[in-house]
């Protein structure tokens, strides 16, 4: 696979196009199921286990997941500037996963408990580790 390094005027304007619509696209829907776990109690003694982003993590290793597993499959020969490619991978996936969001929640956490914070930043970092490994396994396929 050689990528194309320079496009053209229209290549580039559906380049941008397909990122921008798969990215409106994965943060519609990461912005949809966010909306499904309930707001963390606040207060001084509210548990911190209260509010860890269980959503979010759950949404990154499935999108971590899945993003790997397209680029070992069905994409793996794909150009990177493929329109299908920015499409899904760097549009959908770059918007649904949001591993920036997780940093706004570590500040809650922070200020709830640093031990707590930190277990909850390595096991992100971790799963998203542990989510590309899944997806490069044969035996998924």
């Amino acid at each position: 696979m050689h990528p194309h390094v320079t496009l053209s005027p229209r290549q580039f304007a559906l380049a941008v196009g397909s990122v921008a619509l798969g990215g409106a696209l994965g943060t519609w829907l990461r912005d949809v199921l966010l909306k499904l776990q309930p707001a963390p109690a606040t207060g001084a003694h509210a548990p911190w286990a209260q509010a860890i982003p269980w959503v979010l993590l759950g949404i990154n290793f499935i999108g971590v997941f899945l993003a790997t597993r397209l680029l070992a499959g069905p994409l793996r020969h794909h150009d990177p500037n493929d329109t299908t490619r920015l499409l899904v991978i760097t549009g959908f996936f770059g918007g649904l996963t949001s591993y920036s969001g997780l940093f706004n929640d570590f500040g809650v956490l922070w200020h709830r408990s640093i031990g707590g914070c930190l277990i909850v930043a390595v096991a992100a970092i971790l799963s998203g580790v542990l989510a590309a490994w899944l997806g490069l396994q044969r035996w998924f396929s």
